[in-house]
């Protein structure tokens, strides 16, 4: 799954794929989003060398949106 390697890849704390066309799973990309506000996962920080910017869709830091078919 290229959405699971990107998100450890960059150290985002969930992966949701979603699609803004159907709106499928666009309700699971926010409240995700808030749990990983409200309760944030530990983790090693990650160096500066290792941050890649990410090409796919980002709603907020720490969580990958993948899949989405913005129109």
């Amino acid at each position: 799954m290229q959405g699971e390697e990107l998100r450890k890849q960059i150290g985002a704390a969930a992966y949701v794929e979603c699609s803004s066309k159907t709106q499928q799973n666009v309700k699971a990309v926010f409240d995700t989003a808030i749990k990983v506000v409200l309760q944030p996962p530990r983790r090693l920080e990650v160096s500066s060398k290792k941050r890649h910017r990410s090409t796919g869709c980002s709603i907020v830091r720490g969580i990958v949106c993948g899949g989405c078919d913005a129109v």
